[in-house]
């Protein structure tokens, strides 16, 4: 006789969809006005400058920018293969765990991308302490987002094991779900990092 009522009770406690995506877009909130603190200083600090400041020859490099935009690209082609993941697995039930592990691979080749232009800006004398302000902007920026990358991969990564465990249903699925809109927000990020720092 007691069973539903008690049932009842872990239903409340239990927190809906609308709040969990709220709390995440809450958070996501908050990583938007980090970041755009970090860009608008790094744009006072260029404004400044002037004339003085002046972009690496490592970043002006050609095979430099031709592997950066192949990476941008990796990275903007994961939110695709997340989307339809995701659509997959929490409207049909089934499916979409392939195009997860092809979130996550793409996710890993951006890092790998990321790493090795670093050591060649090592290599050229483009770094933290060597580069004045231009060179701190520019790793803080990139590694700060480089960061969010490999927090994100590691997600994806624990969504993945939920999804091949028959844990993500079209009736249990906030992990994937926060975790998407999380992947979706680092790669918009990338795009305006993208423009200010290799474009303008």
């Amino acid at each position: 006789m007691h069973a539903p009522a008690a049932t009842a009770v872990r239903d409340i406690n239990q927190p809906t969809p609308n709040v969990v995506r709220f709390g995440m877009l809450t958070f996501l909130a908050s990583e938007a006005m980090l970041f755009a603190g970090l860009i608008c200083g790094y744009m006072v600090l260029r404004a400044g400058a002037g004339s003085g400041w002046q972009m690496p020859e490592a970043l002006k490099n050609p095979e430099t920018m031709i592997k950066t935009v192949i990476a941008t690209l990796l990275l903007i082609s994961s939110s695709f293969t997340l989307h339809y993941s995701e659509n997959g697995l929490i409207k049909r039930g089934k499916g979409g765990k392939l195009l997860l592990l092809s979130t996550i691979v793409l996710g890993l080749l951006f890092l790998g991308n990321q790493a090795t232009e670093w050591l060649h800006l090592k290599n050229d004398g483009f770094w933290f302490d060597s580069a004045g302000i231009m060179g701190s902007c520019f790793f803080v920026l990139t590694g700060f987002h480089g960061l969010h990358v490999a927090i994100g991969i590691l997600l994806l990564a624990t969504s993945l094991t939920k999804a091949l465990a028959g844990q993500v249903t079209p009736a249990k699925h906030a992990f994937l779900e926060c975790t998407s809109l999380y992947w979706h927000f680092v790669d918009v990020v990338w795009v305006f990092l993208f423009a200010i720092l290799y474009i303008l």
